[in-house]
């Protein structure tokens, strides 16, 4: 076991440092796993549904909405056009979700700072400054993310690398401690 952990965990490592050097392509193979994913949902609930059919509990819409699962599954691993469509459709996603969560933190802040004032001068430090500058900055981000959806692809790309690099690590030291 020792030494198939070391070898998974430097496979890993390498595969993880080839995504943070092609963070497009790692970002792109999303959408490739979606439609895979697709694929399997839909052949799980076909043998799901044939099974209930044996006990005659089988429902008609069960099997639709399995067979549409392997159909669109089959056209989004099919097309480019597809893949490419979820994958900025996520960047956006990303993006906006970065906006509201900018704007929750500047909502935060200036509910912290009105409890500080009720509370008066003594009642704490000026944190909710803080929490205000963070979540300025992180609006910012969201904000230019939703003009440059291939600045999210990079990083998550990137950042996808760098978890499955260190993943790797972990595992080869695990390998070697053990």
């Amino acid at each position: 076991m020792k030494v198939i952990a070391i070898i998974l965990g430097v496979l890993l490592a390498i595969g993880g440092v080839y995504c943070m050097f092609a963070p497009i392509a790692t970002y792109a193979a999303i959408g490739w796993l979606i439609g895979l994913s697709m694929i399997v949902d839909g052949i799980a609930r076909i043998s799901v549904w044939s099974e209930q059919h044996k006990n005659g509990s089988a429902s008609g819409w069960t099997l639709a909405g399995a067979i549409v699962s392997v159909l669109l599954g089959i056209f989004v691993l099919g097309s480019f056009v597809a893949q490419f469509a979820i994958d900025l459709f996520i960047a956006y996603l990303i993006a906006a979700w970065l906006v509201v969560g900018g704007i929750t933190r500047i909502v935060a802040a200036f509910q912290l700072r009105n409890l500080q004032n009720q509370a008066g001068p003594f009642a704490g430090s000026g944190s909710w400054a803080s929490i205000l500058a963070i979540g300025v900055l992180i609006c910012i981000l969201g904000i230019l993310c939703i003009f440059n959806p291939t600045a999210v692809m990079i990083s998550v790309g990137f950042l996808l690398g760098l978890s499955i690099t260190s993943s790797g690590i972990a595992l080869v030291v695990s390998g070697l401690n053990s």
